[in-house]
């Protein structure tokens, strides 16, 4: 296994020197397979079994702009706990997530509640849907759903980076006009079709089959540095960038994360900012809620 991730890393280093003295001759990186760009992905990432970070969040969700810092501390693929403090720096709420619950007590005077359900009150408040493993990808700069074992790829460059299209079913041309091939990286994919065809699309359909993945990776580093998803099916889109990577867990963290969230109802923006972080040292997640607090449905 050594041997194996020593070979990739050598490569990376082969094609990233290649493709520099391409791009200072202001060429494009040269092309590669969906295959060869995924494995020196893997190599870049970090997989700490804890990560202990201090964030600063800016969003503007249903219009409403904020910006705070959060705590948090990750057991990966078991808990997060994130404690989340606005500008005057008292504690306002404690967020505990794990792969199937989702506990939050707001401590603000006038407002104190808390919640305990599952992700549906997260995709709600979002107007999509999200989970644990979402959440854990994006903080580490990880793709979501770019290993599924059903998904094939278009290998495209796009200035300095590789562009990565998963190739869709034909019910998904019908809609939009316009084949993988054909797609330009920056294209916002809509439905073009006559609103019969829609309907009998939509109907033959599920989510998942009208959902259009795009992946960018750095032509010389190959980090993820952004994820496009356009869901046809809702109408919705979700649109993640990653930058200010930094060495950390033994790969590269991005410290500096853009979402976009966009609807036929709203646009959520929200910006993830590390400050500070730590990795591999266990961490205790204390969450209590009073036993007189109000018990509510969603957040």
């Amino acid at each position: 296994m050594r041997a194996v991730i020593t070979f990739i890393i050598a490569a990376i280093l082969i094609s990233g020197c290649t493709n520099m003295r391409r791009l200072e001759k202001g060429k494009p990186i040269r092309s590669e397979g969906s295959g060869g760009i995924i494995r020196k992905h893997l190599a870049t990432l970090a997989q700490p079994n804890w990560a202990a970070m201090r964030l600063q969040v800016e969003s503007d969700v249903n219009g409403e702009r904020s910006a705070f810092k959060v705590n948090a501390r990750m057991r990966c693929d078991s808990a997060l706990w994130l404690s989340i403090t606005p500008a005057l720096g008292v504690e306002a709420a404690r967020l505990l997530l794990t792969p199937d619950s989702v506990l939050f007590y707001s401590k603000v005077p006038g407002n104190r509640f808390a919640y305990r359900g599952n992700f549906e009150a997260i995709d709600s408040l979002l107007g999509t849907e999200i989970n644990f493993e979402m959440i854990q990808r994006i903080l580490l700069g990880q793709g979501i759903g770019l290993f599924d074992e059903d998904n094939k790829y278009i290998s495209k460059v796009d200035g300095r980076e590789h562009l990565l299209i998963g190739k869709y079913k034909r019910r998904v041309k019908r809609l939009v006009g316009i084949k993988e091939r054909a797609i330009s990286p920056g294209d916002s994919l809509k439905v073009e079709a006559t609103e019969a065809v829609q309907e009998r699309v939509l109907n033959r359909s599920d989510d998942e089959d009208l959902l259009v993945k795009r992946y960018w990776f750095d032509g010389l580093g190959y980090q993820l540095t952004q994820t496009r998803f356009d869901d046809l099916f809702w109408g919705r889109s979700i649109e993640i960038k990653h930058g200010a990577f930094e060495i950390e867990a033994g790969g590269w963290i991005p410290h500096v994360t853009d979402i976009v969230i966009s609807s036929p109802e709203a646009t959520h923006k929200i910006r993830l900012e590390i400050s500070r972080a730590k990795y591999e040292r266990p961490y205790p997640m204390p969450f209590e809620i009073p036993q007189d607090t109000e018990l509510r449905n969603g957040l």
